[in-house]
């Protein structure tokens, strides 16, 4: 079925605001993702020596699932941004990562203890953003608002 652009809605201020901060947000996600993978020294060097020790302990598929995560989210926020119906997937793939990431580091190692309180607690916010971002494109996809 084709949709006529000339009636779809304009895009209120609140998709844009929240479009440029999720690319903003999760651009922080891919750039710290990379800084991870690729050995610089002023990610590893900000971490304890048993952040260190858990980080390169941890099996590949953590690094890769918080890959796919990040760049999910920043695919998601340029979509949306982009006004493009597939945010909604991106967003929806990311989550499914992220949540991969974290039962690793909450429930199948000792990441919680390594990350501390606050980092238990930042892997949580993460997860909730991921939801928000995932309920508002559902929301703006219904509305027509992204095509």
């Amino acid at each position: 079925m084709m949709v006529d652009i000339s009636k779809r809605p304009s895009a209120p201020w609140h998709l844009w605001a929240i479009a440029a901060a999720s690319v903003v947000w999760n651009g922080v996600g891919v750039w710290q993702w990379y800084q991870k993978v690729t050995g610089a020294p002023a990610y590893w060097g900000a971490l304890t020596m048993e952040q260190v020790a858990y980080l390169r302990a941890a099996p590949l598929w953590t690094d890769v699932a918080f890959g796919v995560a990040v760049w999910c989210g920043l695919l998601g926020a340029l979509m949306l941004l982009l006004r493009r119906r597939l945010a909604f997937n991106a967003f929806i793939a990311g989550l499914i990562a992220m949540l991969a990431h974290a039962v690793y580091v909450l429930a199948l190692s000792n990441g919680r203890d390594v990350i501390g309180a606050g980092g238990t607690i930042f892997t949580l916010v993460v997860t909730l953003i991921f939801v928000v971002q995932i309920t508002y494109s559902y929301a703006a996809r219904r509305k027509g608002l992204i095509r």
